[in-house]
């Protein structure tokens, strides 16, 4: 279901009424991105205020929100499901596989959050097919061990010289 920009922002005031900690940005871009796509998987624009607000108000068993973003309010999940009207035989697509792990979901997947961590992979590419800049496939190492050992050896002695010598080769 494509939103109208009146849809999107009467969403918006009721995810931010639910989840004040949320931006407002956020909320808007995750309705805008879904709207460049397939839109929202909803019936109906009531269905999509009730999956909305049982996203935003999901709990973990420990009582804290479930959900730490809106940006993935979009994404097939229980909060479409669950708030389906009964006996429309409504199915939530099955969720998108990440495009370099194809056991995780794309927007969510672990891998490609490890790699965005420690600077292998821009935050924009969570989840599709990527090509590292140096051509080395995902995967592959980028240098030898030999190589490895030699520059973790020349950090430890940087550190334990106070980082203001060079290590003697």
């Amino acid at each position: 279901m494509i939103i109208t920009n009146s849809q999107g922002q009467r969403l918006t005031t009721i995810l931010q009424a639910v989840r004040p900690d949320w931006n407002e940005k956020g909320i808007v871009k995750a309705l805008q991105d879904a709207n460049k796509g397939e839109g929202l998987p909803a019936i109906d624009f009531d269905h999509a205020m009730r999956a909305s607000v049982a996203y935003g108000t999901a709990k973990s068993r420990d009582g804290s929100y479930l959900k730490q973003t809106p940006l993935f309010v979009a994404q097939p999940g229980p909060h479409w499901d669950d708030t389906a009207p009964p006996g429309a035989g409504y199915q939530s697509a099955p969720p998108a596989w990440c495009e370099d792990h194809p056991t995780f979901n794309a927007h969510n997947c672990a891998c490609c959050w490890a790699d965005i961590r420690v600077g292998d992979r821009p935050d924009n590419m969570l989840g599709k097919r990527m090509i590292r800049q140096d051509d080395t496939p995902p995967g592959e190492p980028r240098m030898t061990i030999a190589e490895a050992k030699h520059q973790i050896k020349q950090m430890q002695a940087t550190e334990f010289l106070g980082g203001s010598l060079h290590s003697k080769e």
